[in-house]
């Protein structure tokens, strides 16, 4: 009896939420239990949202309340079941992402295709795909995390595709309400309202969310707005859905410091005049409908609109920004604007057929993508302290030293095959064929006559992969599956690495793209011990070739930026968690739950050939990647019984280098150097009161351990950051 009430509650999430899925994934009792931890990790094992997942490393990370801290989008906690994630903790306010994974750079998550319910967020998925906009983890159901061996499907990155799943409805009422309200730390205050509803075939789901924060350095402090709204209608066989978001951020950045500094005050600024403003609009129309026969489609089209300006003092950190005696007010600072406006649309299907007893699945389909960016540069700011994007003419009579229009197309056609091998076996053969056309115009002061002739670069990219899956058990209390492929990778030169902004930083002007393949082997399942014990894992190995990668190395006192050579990146990663049903309370008619889980990786990640001969190559030749920690473990406990419950989570980020070389110690600007292991503990508790509210309290960094967690040579430093210290918060959320 007991086990019967186990399975149907943990049933109920999947199931519910994702009832638009073929049938036939839920087929079995076996993949049920595995897919259904209620608000936790689930791992799909055949074909989810049209996408083949059979034989990939694909995994979905529900979001709670109750066991992360959404307040401030704390990534390692919203993903501390996904083995292999590394999360540079700089950014304590969690406007941006920056995450990596497998020995890439972490620098805005820009090795991810990076989407929100489907469709691109990100300004120029291949020409400039930096996280600038993510969405406030209250309104996130679900993480889906994409590995690179999966992305012949939605691109060609090297680190996969995050997609945020926002919630939708809030259940199957007309009218639900849920909200939730956070002070803390460092002057934290955050806002978030949703409504949400149902009404015959029609749905709707919309939010307001206001966040504000001093910040836990000097001059950090920053607020954000962020408004959604999607209305849907249904049929018997599909829905049409329009979304809107509207984002909108200011953030006051404190710079960078010596490692001097950060050791001993940690929360010092040496810049109060710098200023970072988005402002961020998407819409999208998305379709989805299934055709007789097996045949579904699913079609999007998205336009994106949004800007990034700064404002600030940027000489490296050497350099004082002292007050002008001959001006009468501080130097005048650099003003840096972009422009984006950026179409793209998505069409695939998928098409299930019987042959035999065995059902075969095709999908594929078309992507076009246009993005038009207007990039200013190194405008002669004010001398004031505010943040104000005001440009003064230079002697030439221009606003910006450089006004360059940067236009890149992408069209890409696409298609993965699902054989079925008896019962048991499954091959997924697939390839990728793109276009990709950037062109670049504009004026610069470093032009020969000021103006540069528009430049065209087009290239034909095909790529191919394979995957398989193996399932040896599948029973309602064991299952075992091992799964395996590899997969081609390509990464174009982005606009911000030919093009950098006034920073310490110089590039090399004969960068050249970047391509590789990525692969994995291993196995995934769960085993059911006895009616209140369920041990679930998920482990396997990797291998990442990544050929001319682009990163940056000292070179006469100065960060230079540059094709580096080959990397070669290796491990394991490990998911693994133990849960406990009803462990201390046997007899008890509510259900007890505990969670004790371990997710981690050990990575080497190196350089095998060397691409410049300006530095010996047995200097670089063997040496770690940048930001490419060999250890990065995640151990959490989760209780809950009768409305309360507490969490406990310890994560460890071993040491990296910020520079190919493996610099050890810091340069005069802290570009440069070591970045020491750091272990951060986060805990909290919380108290369901009278069904719809819930109270929760939490410390994260409870030991105050702080140091160097990134080097940057342009924004937000120059110079070396430190992750923020001990916080405390409160949450008051209701859902009615």
């Amino acid at each position: 009896m007991r086990f019967s009430y186990f399975l149907a509650v943990f049933s109920i999430v999947p199931i519910s939420s994702y009832a638009q899925e073929p049938k036939e994934n839920y087929k079995n009792a076996s993949e049920i239990v595995v897919q259904t931890y209620i608000n936790s990790k689930w791992i799909p094992d055949s074909i989810f949202n049209l996408r083949i997942v059979a034989g990939k490393k694909y995994e979905v990370q529900w979001l709670s309340t109750k066991e992360v801290d959404l307040s401030t989008n704390n990534y390692r906690q919203a993903l501390r079941k996904t083995p292999g994630i590394f999360v540079s903790e700089h950014d304590a306010s969690g406007l941006q992402t920056s995450i990596a994974t497998r020995g890439l750079s972490a620098n805005r998550s820009w090795e991810f295709n990076m989407r929100q319910n489907g469709y691109d967020i990100a300004a120029d998925p291949s020409g400039y795909p930096e996280a600038y906009y993510t969405p406030t983890l209250d309104a996130v159901a679900a993480i889906h995390v994409y590995r690179g061996s999966s992305a012949l499907q939605y691109g060609s990155q090297f680190g996969g595709m995050i997609d945020y799943q926002l919630k939708d409805a809030l259940g199957s009422k007309a009218i639900s309400y849920e909200s939730s309200q956070t002070v803390g730390s460092f002057g934290t205050i955050n806002s978030f309202n949703a409504l949400g509803g149902n009404k015959g075939r029609w749905t709707y789901y919309g939010f307001l969310h206001h966040r504000q924060s001093k910040g836990y350095r000097l001059n950090s402090g920053y607020y954000t707005n962020n408004y959604f709204g999607k209305v849907g209608y249904a049929w018997s066989k599909g829905k049409i859905t329009l979304e809107y978001t509207n984002s909108y951020y200011l953030s006051q950045q404190p710079g960078g410091l010596h490692d001097t500094v950060i050791n001993l005050h940690p929360d010092t600024s040496l810049r109060a005049r710098n200023w970072f403003e988005l402002p961020w609009k998407v819409a999208s129309l998305q379709l989805n409908h299934q055709f007789k026969r097996g045949l579904k489609l699913q079609a999007l089209v998205n336009y994106l609109h949004g800007n990034r300006n700064s404002v600030g003092f940027t000489k490296g950190i050497q350099f004082a920004d002292t007050f002008n005696i001959m001006l009468n007010s501080y130097n005048p600072r650099d003003v840096d604007k972009d422009i984006y406006n950026t179409l793209s649309s998505e069409v695939r299907l998928n098409h299930a057929y019987a042959i035999g007893k065995n059902t075969h699945t095709l999908t594929g389909g078309i992507r076009f993508c246009l993005s038009d960016i207007r990039r200013l540069q190194k405008g002669k700011g004010t001398g004031n302290s505010m943040a104000d994007f005001t440009t003064l003419p230079t002697s030439s009579g221009y606003l910006f030293q450089r006004d360059l229009h940067l236009q890149t197309q992408n069209l890409a056609l696409f298609a993965e095959h699902l054989f079925l091998v008896g019962k048991r076996l499954s091959f997924s053969p697939g390839f990728r064929l793109e276009r990709l056309q950037s062109s670049l115009a504009g004026r610069s002061d470093a032009f020969l006559g000021g103006y540069l002739q528009t430049q065209h670069k087009n290239r034909w990219i095909a790529l191919g992969g394979i995957s398989a899956k193996l399932s040896v058990v599948s029973k309602r209390n064991i299952n075992l599956v091992f799964y395996a492929n590899a997969n081609q990778n390509y990464r174009p030169v982005t606009y911000s690495e030919w093009l950098p902004s006034a920073t310490t930083e110089h590039v090399d002007s004969s960068l050249r793209d970047a391509n590789g393949y990525s692969s994995e082997g291993g196995f995934k399942g769960f085993l059911l011990l006895h009616r209140r014990c369920l041990w679930s894992y998920d482990m396997n190995a990797f291998y990442l070739r990544y050929n001319h990668k682009i990163g940056s190395f000292a070179l006469n006192g100065s960060t230079y930026k540059t094709n580096l050579g080959d990397l070669i990146s290796r491990g394991v990663e490990l998911y693994t968690e133990w849960m406990f049903m009803n462990p201390f309370f046997i007899k008890s008619s509510k259900a007890e739950q505990l969670n004790i889980y371990f997710s981690g990786s050990l990575i080497d990640a190196r350089y095998q050939r060397w691409d410049n001969p300006s530095i010996p190559s047995n200097s670089v030749v063997g040496k770690q990647a940048e930001y490419a920690p060999k250890k990065v473990f995640r151990i959490g406990l989760e209780y809950k019984f009768k409305g309360f419950g507490f969490n406990y989570q310890v994560q460890y980020t071993g040491s990296c280098f910020a520079d190919a070389t493996n610099s050890q110690y810091p340069n005069a600007a802290a570009t440069i150097g070591l970045i020491p292991a750091l272990t951060l503990h986060d805990a909290s508790l919380f108290i369901t009161l009278f069904e719809n509210y819930q109270l929760k309290l939490g410390i994260n960094n409870l030991f105050d351990q702080t140091s160097v967690v990134r080097r940057v040579g342009g924004y937000p430093g120059p110079g070396a950051l430190p992750n923020q210290g001990r916080s405390a918060y409160g949450t008051l959320s209701i859902k009615i």
